[in-house]
């Protein structure tokens, strides 16, 4: 009789909110409460962007996330399961989707009113809430890369790709941000420039420097034969290297040119005084994490077509029984 009691005890004790069947209301209640912490502390530093991480901090800290993704992925229990989820996973997009989506709806510039800025929608993808979301993203991903490939094994791993594709985009994206540098250049036909400017007024050099021979616009046609708005323009330049040698390129809207690590981007042109067109906006661009974007894009890719031929030999590939089965022994 004793046992028995003791057993329906212990029952009812599994069945409460949280020490029950962990799903989408945990996860909802996880994601929301974690998401408001980041808002509260965005609200203390009166809505300040949070400055990312640059070389070596930001790979230290990305190794510690890996890390930490590695540890959890080795406990076995039901919260660890949890973690590396559907519902959590669901829900962690769908916060970072929506923050996504506010700041793609107010102005991320200093512009913004000021309601937003006080709560950091300014500079949403720099905000303590975004960073949490993504956080929480990448534990789950992480979490469920490497769970899916150990109840699989190598076909696991296969499929895992596109987790794995997705989670190495996102991380190199967040934790890269700190090592993107923008800054523009003036070029004006008959001579060369290096030097670079960004928005807060810092001056730097490009490895090469650009003489630009030439630079027209294309222009719609317009009434009584004159010229309408500007179409594209163009920029015809030499590109000259440290160790003298030189090469001719052209730089368009929608053609950039790519030396040295740096991506030059054409974006636009001023008059000269006497009202000319012979001087052009270059935007030059160096993220050293692109690399890691690109093989996060591939490897997408990969799980994408892996998924196509998910079974040729008409063997049981399923991944969600398998995931079921590691969460029912985990518990």
């Amino acid at each position: 009789m004793e046992a028995t009691l003791t057993s329906s005890n212990d029952q009812r004790a599994r069945t409460g909110f949280w020490s029950g069947q962990l799903g989408y209301a945990q996860a909802v209640i996880t994601v929301a409460g974690a998401v408001g912490a980041g808002w509260l502390l965005q609200w203390a530093r009166c809505g300040n962007a949070v400055a990312p991480p640059a070389w070596p901090v930001n790979i230290a800290l990305l190794g510690l996330l890996v890390g930490w993704i590695g540890l959890l992925s080795v406990t076995r229990n039901r919260v660890i399961a949890w973690l590396g989820g559907i519902p959590l996973a669901l829900v962690s997009m769908g916060a970072v989707g929506l923050l996504a989506a506010v700041g793609g709806v107010v102005p991320q510039t200093a512009d913004a009113p000021a309601w937003a800025r006080a709560a950091g929608l300014d500079n949403v993808f720099s905000s303590a809430p975004f960073i949490v979301a993504m956080l929480l993203l990448l534990t789950n991903l992480g979490l469920a890369t490497l769970r899916r490939g150990r109840a699989l094994g190598w076909r696991g791993w296969l499929f895992s790709l596109n987790h794995a594709g997705l989670w190495i985009l996102l991380a190199c994206g967040m934790f890269g941000a700190g090592d993107v540098i923008r800054a523009r250049l003036m070029l004006v036909e008959g001579t060369a420039e290096a030097r670079l400017v960004d928005d807060q007024g810092r001056q730097g050099y490009l490895p090469v420097g650009l003489f630009l021979q030439r630079f027209y616009v294309d222009h719609y046609p317009g009434e009584n034969g004159a010229p309408g708005p500007a179409r594209t323009f163009t920029a015809e330049v030499t590109v000259l290297h440290p160790d003298g040698s030189v090469e001719d390129e052209r730089i368009t809207v929608n053609h950039p040119l790519r030396r040295a690590g740096w991506t030059l981007y054409l974006i636009n042109y001023e008059l000269s005084p006497d009202g000319q067109t012979d001087r052009c906006v270059v935007e030059a661009v160096r993220d050293p994490w692109l690399p890691g974007v690109y093989a996060g894009i591939f490897l997408l890719l990969a799980g994408a077509v892996a998924m196509l031929f998910r079974s040729p030999f008409g063997e049981n590939w399923s991944i969600l029984g398998a995931e079921n089965k590691a969460e029912g022994t985990a518990s």
